[in-house]
């Protein structure tokens, strides 16, 4: 058992040169591909949900817990409801924009939103610049208006929310380039080495070794 383990130590120390240099190759590659990367830009704004009013009955008493939990439902609503494709559409079309794509995967990459509390939602808004980002998180709110006035208008609710969009915060997100090279070499030098090992361990066995 101990001279297979020296043999085998001994080939990796042989090819060490080999896989340091194959990871290494890989990692520079990783490096110019990672800085190819443009970085993506971000507008994240939030929705405050309360219950504004709510139908009279003498037969069912609505209160505190009811009404918190018609809100809760009603943002977990809004929230599927803001990052829908034909909202995303009509926002492009609101901030006078070309749509990027006519596949619904690609569009519910743009609007992202989350029911992060029972009155809260978070929505963030993707562009290839900070100025798209922004004029089409503005007209993403400017189709929530409108679609949730409809909504009260036509929809005939039992109970009318009244929904509050924060201001509107500006990011930057960047590939972090330090991340992809390591994960480029430990993998590369992972597998080489897994390789080497598994090679020779098929010529001893077909040596009898």
């Amino acid at each position: 058992m101990k001279s297979s383990l020296e043999h085998y130590w001994g080939v990796v120390r042989e090819r060490l040169p080999m896989i340091i240099l194959i990871s290494v190759t890989v990692a520079v590659a990783a490096l110019f591909a990672a800085k190819q990367v443009k970085p993506s830009h971000e507008v994240h704004f939030s929705y405050l949900i309360s219950l504004s009013a709510r139908d009279p009955s003498q037969d069912f008493r609505f209160d505190g817990y009811y009404a918190l939990q018609a809100t809760d439902l009603f943002a977990a609503t809004l929230a599927r409801w803001v990052a829908i494709p034909e909202v995303v559409v009509a926002a492009h079309q609101e901030a006078n924009l070309e749509l990027p794509s006519d596949d619904p995967r690609a569009l519910a990459r743009i609007v992202k939103a989350e029911k992060v509390a029972p009155q809260l939602v978070t929505v963030t808004v993707r562009g290839a610049t900070r100025e798209e980002a922004a004029v089409l998180a503005e007209g993403v709110r400017r189709v929530m208006e409108h679609n949730v006035a409809r909504y009260h208008n036509e929809g005939v609710p039992a109970v009318s929310f009244a929904v509050v969009s924060t201001e509107a915060w500006s990011g930057v997100v960047r590939l972090s380039v330090l991340l992809v090279v390591t994960a480029a070499f430990l993998f590369t030098f992972l597998v080489t080495l897994n390789g080497v090992l598994l090679v020779e361990s098929l010529k001893n066995r077909e040596s009898g070794i």
